[in-house]
């Protein structure tokens, strides 16, 4: 159920889960954890937010620039309200996609989680998920114990089709002619989701900040792919999720 939150910062939103939300505010806001390694916004840049959740950070880069304009992704529908309603509250200068992307249109059975929003996906691993949640929990301070115990309560789960298409598509139907920031969190969805911009795309791209979950060479094959299309990479685990699979990657081009 959507309720407002008052966060630590002052910072008013609609949120669905109140620590969930105090979590992501802490990373978006707190540790800035997407414009590090040398990615920055100026005034007017456009972002893709793929993986947008209940919008913390797209009012994020709202905020940081003047006339920053944002294409907001979500396939979650309770997340994608969440969304809508924060863009409005802030007046955030966004266009709003009920979708999920991949590398090619079309349905998937999307998971969630109504606890533990941030961690459903197209590509869920029950026991992967619950282990992440578990070894942050416990890097908090938790005792494992207590974290098997909060970790029983945030995996109930509900699934239901949604929409896929293509960043592409989307860059083709709204004429966009530059992606000064593309940030990507979906939970292992994350290579099809690059498979997914043609050729001629890429180079509309400055700057990019993706989750990537290092299974299967995903991490590997994440930054081969961004070398190759010209970037200069890096990588960062939160301390918290050390232990884990779970990186940050950055990447930017040469002015």
């Amino acid at each position: 159920m959507m309720r407002q939150l008052t966060l630590p910062d002052g910072l008013l939103v609609f949120s669905l889960n109140a620590d969930e939300t105090r979590f992501v505010h802490r990373e978006v806001f707190g540790d800035r954890c997407y414009l590090q390694h040398g990615i920055e916004l100026n005034d007017g840049d456009c972002v893709f937010d793929v993986g947008a959740n209940i919008g913390l950070s797209s009012v994020f880069f709202h905020r940081e620039r003047k006339g920053v304009h944002i294409y907001a992704i979500e396939p979650s529908p309770a997340a994608f309200e969440c969304l809508k309603a924060n863009i409005e509250l802030h007046g955030v200068d966004a266009r709003v996609f009920e979708c999920g992307l991949s590398s090619e249109s079309g349905t998937a059975e999307f998971t969630f989680y109504p606890a533990n929003t941030v961690c459903s996906g197209f590509r869920v691993n029950l026991e992967t998920d619950r282990g992440t949640t578990k070894t942050y929990m416990v890097n908090r301070g938790l005792s494992p114990q207590a974290a098997d115990m909060f970790v029983g309560l945030l995996f109930k789960k509900t699934t239901f089709p949604c929409r896929l298409r293509t960043l592409s598509e989307i860059v083709d139907e709204e004429r966009v002619t530059r992606i000064d920031l593309l940030k990507i969190d979906a939970e292992r969805s994350e290579r099809e989701i690059l498979a997914g911009i043609r050729a001629e795309h890429w180079g509309l791209i400055r700057q990019v900040a993706i989750e990537v979950q290092d299974e299967v060479g995903g991490l590997d094959e994440v930054l081969s792919l961004l070398v190759e299309h010209g970037f200069q990479v890096a990588t960062k685990q939160d301390p918290l999720l050390k232990g884990t699979a779970v990186f940050i990657v950055f990447a930017t081009r040469q002015p």
